[in-house]
């Protein structure tokens, strides 16, 4: 494999310079954005190329707009796409679709380096955070990292005997906390360099004071603020929420129930109203391996997969115990 690095102003002038260099074969391997200009990896793969099947007749940019429109991508967000999408080389339309997300969806996953900040989760209530929570302990548990829990969720019936049945499953140790004070000694006695996760009761964000309360929380402790998202919702919806979490101080999104949904356009329109970057994806029900890192190109492929073969159901209409709050440990 021949492998080439463009640099150039931007992505029009980057890749004329891959075209002019490597020709029309030419297999895009990485954008990078540097600053104000544009960095290109390509690379000449003969063997792949003989290997690929015929070009589909179907044009490819015709295959990346059906495929937004399946997902009910916004129409702002689907034109931004397609343009990017223009750029790069089209003979693969996977591959011009991952180009673009690459560019305007970041992944920064939260379990590729030991955080050295708590980890607060956030979000609509049944969006899947404590269930996250314990799927983020124990990718943290394969690295050998030391784990803690905290719930500030202690109204809610069940709560906080949910957590501890993962806790305990995980051996980690968990502590509730029903106010910042709280809170603050929860993560205080948590030793040095611990993953420690903050489990948050579900937020109404169109009431200023539940966001409120939430910044206050994560202020308190230094925490980074999360949003955990379940995929399906309504892309408006999704943008609007997206955007009230950031200004809260949401930085990054956790996608959940991604194999129990057909459209993905509401995480995307999340991400971009609130220009969170993409952490793991809840990819399955199972603790140990329900989260996953997803790059632009398995983004991508679930894009391009209007009709995914796991999906059965048909096509719908578009339609646009009391528990004291004591710290005590669970």
């Amino acid at each position: 494999m021949r492998l080439r690095t463009f640099n150039a102003p931007n992505m029009t002038e980057a890749m004329a310079l891959v075209k002019a260099e490597l020709g029309p074969d030419a297999v895009i391997l990485n954008i990078e954005q540097v600053g104000q200009a544009v960095k290109i990896t390509a690379a000449l793969d003969r063997d792949a190329i003989l290997a690929q099947p015929p070009a589909p007749v179907q044009d490819p940019l015709d295959a990346i707009a059906q495929a937004l429109d399946f997902h009910r991508v916004t129409p702002a967000l689907a034109d931004r796409l397609t343009q990017q999408a223009a750029q790069v080389l089209l003979e693969n339309p996977h591959q011009a679709l991952a180009a673009a997300l690459r560019l305007r969806f970041p992944v920064q996953a939260l379990t590729e380096r030991q955080p050295t900040r708590p980890i607060m989760l956030v979000g609509l209530p049944g969006a899947g955070k404590t269930a996250t929570l314990a799927k983020l302990l124990a990718r943290a548990k394969l690295r050998k990292w030391p784990g803690v829990a905290i719930t500030c969720d202690v109204v809610k019936a069940g709560a906080v005997e949910q957590l501890g049945t993962y806790t305990k499953a995980l051996q980690v140790p968990a502590y509730r906390a029903g106010d910042i004070a709280t809170l603050q000694r929860a993560v205080g006695q948590a030793p040095a360099g611990a993953f420690v996760i903050i489990d948050t009761v579900g937020c109404n964000p169109l009431d200023s004071h539940d966001l409120a309360h939430l910044s206050s929380l994560a202020e308190a402790v230094r925490a980074e603020m999360v949003l955990v998202m379940a995929a399906g919702g309504c892309p408006v919806e999704s943008a609007e929420l997206g955007q009230l979490f950031a200004e809260a101080g949401a930085s990054r999104l956790i996608p959940t129930r991604i194999d129990a949904a057909r459209r993905y356009g509401g995480i995307l329109a999340a991400a971009e109203a609130g220009r969170l970057s993409f952490a793991e994806f809840g990819v399955s029900p199972e603790i140990a391996t329900g989260l996953d890192i997803v790059g632009a190109d398995r983004i991508a492929e679930w894009l391009l997969e209007t009709a995914p073969a796991r999906h059965q159901a048909r096509d719908l209409p578009r339609a646009d115990h009391p528990i004291r709050a004591s710290g005590t440990r669970l």
